[in-house]
């Protein structure tokens, strides 16, 4: 995880004026509080499957020598859709009464810290898209589920918003948006400004970690979710489509 951190510029992605030329950070930075974890958690929803009951669906994974049962999150609607569409070709128990259920990943994340390990332990199915671009990207395999952020190659350092925050996004295509509207009104960074691909699990698994200069990097960080996704809650649901 101490890879992707990086020094820090005020560089703006939405204006084109430089706040300052390094960001200066309190030394000895405390780790994030339970409630500052949910608050950047509570800004991503995510897709389960449950039953008429309200139940999940699980995996079962391997913790300690010993399998169990953890819940099915799905970063992006369409993968959850396309889950349910498999299950009725394949005439499965399941799809008679399983529906679509939406929730912020705090809830998710806020249960699995009392049920299990932690958030981390929990199975997140990222967009295939999302996993294929990001792969091109990094030429590798990615493991988990690819967030998208804004380096400036030269100085190599993160890219903050005016307000001094690193937005990680869970959409290429929306953070190239934000750039290539930084780009036309600056032609000349074009060449120093690309894309760094983080691994979503590695975040969440550290975000109650103790290294303060972990935590000057986390507390920054503000989770985007996709457009396509805020699209996906804001249009009308088929009866029994979507569950809350």
């Amino acid at each position: 995880m101490k890879g992707v951190i990086r020094k820090l510029t005020n560089l703006s992605l939405v204006s084109v004026a430089m706040l300052g030329p390094v960001l200066t950070l309190p030394q000895g930075a405390l780790a994030l509080t339970e409630q500052e974890i949910l608050q950047k958690l509570n800004t991503v929803p995510v897709f389960l499957i449950v039953n008429g009951e309200g139940q999940s669906l699980t995996a079962s994974v391997n913790n300690e020598e010993t399998d169990i049962q953890v819940p099915i999150v799905f970063i992006s609607s369409d993968e959850a859709e396309a889950f349910l569409d498999q299950a009725e070709e394949e005439q499965s128990e399941l799809a008679a009464e399983a529906q679509i259920a939406v929730l912020p990943l705090s809830e998710v994340y806020e249960e699995a810290s009392v049920q299990l390990e932690g958030a981390e332990s929990l199975v997140y199915i990222p967009s295939s898209e999302s996993v294929t671009q990001a792969t091109e990207l990094v030429d590798r395999e990615i493991q988990g589920v690819p967030l998208f952020a804004a380096v400036d190659l030269e100085n190599d350092q993160y890219l903050l918003t005016g307000n001094n925050t690193l937005p990680m996004f869970f959409s290429l295509q929306d953070l190239q948006s934000q750039l290539s509207n930084l780009i036309a009104n600056n032609p000349d960074l074009e060449d120093s400004i690309g894309v760094e691909v983080v691994s979503f699990e590695a975040i969440l698994s550290n975000l109650d970690s103790d290294d303060p200069d972990l935590n000057q990097f986390l507390e920054l960080i503000q989770f985007v979710p996709a457009s396509q996704t805020l699209e996906y809650l804001q249009s009308p649901q088929p009866a029994g489509g979507q569950g809350q």
